[in-house]
């Protein structure tokens, strides 16, 4: 059991890891691979279905990372939840260099700060949690 937990806790801190740990092994072959001036990897056309910060990212879809490492955005391949949300599969998701949701398609019906957000639309967050923008029922 206890090493059942120490895989598992493994597995989970390499699936949230930073960028700077992949190289364009994860892109595909013979895509455009963009790179900062230091060497890290800036976005690419993965190569197959990739989890990048916890996100499950499509596979031929463009991610993207900041320089410190962490994604920035990628196509989901599955849903995403994050604080009550539910961010749509096989859509656009952002993140914020902190890794706290900038934007996604909602997959589900909202409320975020007293206002409802409708499914199938997009929802973008301030850094703080607080909403940005969405679209609202007629």
């Amino acid at each position: 059991m206890k090493r059942m937990l120490l895989i598992l806790t493994f597995l989970l801190a390499m699936a949230t890891g930073r960028a700077q740990a992949l190289d364009a092994t994860i892109c595909n072959a013979g895509s455009d691979i963009i790179y900062y001036p230091n060497g890290d990897l800036k976005s690419c056309n993965l190569g197959d279905i990739t989890i990048l910060s916890g996100v499950t990212c499509n596979m031929l879809s463009t991610a993207e990372f900041y320089e410190q490492g962490m994604l920035k955005s990628c196509i989901t391949k599955n849903f995403f939840y994050y604080e009550g949300l539910v961010c749509n599969e096989y859509s656009l998701i952002s993140f914020y260099p902190s890794g706290k949701l900038e934007s996604c398609v909602l997959a589900t019906r909202a409320e975020v700060d007293g206002k409802i957000c409708v499914e199938q639309q997009p929802i973008a967050l301030f850094e703080t949690g607080k909403l940005k923008s969405c679209t609202n029922p007629r």
